[in-house]
């Protein structure tokens, strides 16, 4: 893959936007709480590949999770605006939320729309939380990584701004699925809401090269795909580590114990 710096074609500004204070008092509330949250529901385990460069970037991510684009907020220290199915947002209680935060609904059935749409946050200097499988990540066998859309390489070529690789892993038992009815349909969601939950963010990539190159901007597709996969690989063998090491520990607690209650 071509990663290089390119001449931004867009200008954006260095500071993100909120559209009033009243949208920047919805967001860093719902920041806060979702922090809160995350303290005492979740164990997270958070890796960063390297530091991340100023401005506004596309951060991408695989989807296991109806949650993960929740828990991706917690995690950063930048305003950053998500990209979730527009029939979310006329939900009664968590719609309305979105929409005062100032997140983007996605209408599936309008990619320009939503490419759009990406594409004026990002000139404005707010960064995006996009998942580009366009639905939850299979996880029959393990939690995978479907084919992505290529909408988050074309705004990132497009906008000039680096696409950051996010790998999600968590415990599959830990999932609680349910159905919400999203556009008339019942659609399954899994909720994550106790345990270890992992997140391994991977090194900016710099797009370059021809947005109208169809079979070019696929296998840069591909190449975000194999990336997102490799690091909830990495996200995974973390949580299995950790959790092998708190086990051997336990045991030891309880080896030690025995021996003292031996001994007396």
């Amino acid at each position: 893959m071509r990663l290089l710096h390119i001449q931004r074609e867009m200008k954006w500004s260095n500071e993100s936007q909120f559209t009033n204070a009243r949208e920047a008092l919805n967001y860093w509330a719902q920041v806060a709480f979702l922090n809160l949250f995350a303290k005492y529901r979740l164990a997270m385990d958070v890796q960063w590949s390297s530091a991340m460069p100023s401005g506004p970037k596309i951060f991408a991510g695989n989807h296991p999770t109806t949650t993960d684009p929740f828990y991706l907020l917690t995690i950063l220290r930048e305003k950053t605006r998500m990209m979730v199915n527009a029939d979310i947002f006329e939900k009664p209680v968590i719609g309305e939320l979105m929409r005062r935060s100032g997140h983007i609904p996605v209408n599936k059935k309008d990619g320009k729309q939503a490419l759009s749409l990406g594409l004026d946050a990002l000139s404005k200097g707010d960064s995006l939380g996009i998942f580009p499988e366009g639905a939850l990540s299979e996880i029959e066998n393990g939690i995978q990584v479907n084919q992505l859309k290529t909408g988050a390489v074309r705004m990132a070529m497009q906008a000039g701004v680096p696409l950051v690789p996010v790998g999600f892993h968590m415990p599959i038992e830990g999932m609680k699925i349910t159905f919400l009815n999203v556009g008339g349909e019942r659609v399954p969601s899994r909720f994550f809401l106790r345990g270890r939950y992992a997140v391994t963010v991977g090194q900016p990539m710099w797009l370059s090269g021809e947005v109208e190159d169809r079979d070019f901007v696929l296998s840069l597709t591909d190449r975000l795909r194999e990336r997102i996969y490799d690091l909830s690989q990495v996200s995974a063998l973390r949580l299995k580590n950790n959790h092998q090491l708190s086990t051997s520990k336990k045991r030891r607690k309880r080896k030690k114990s025995v021996v003292i209650e031996s001994g007396m």
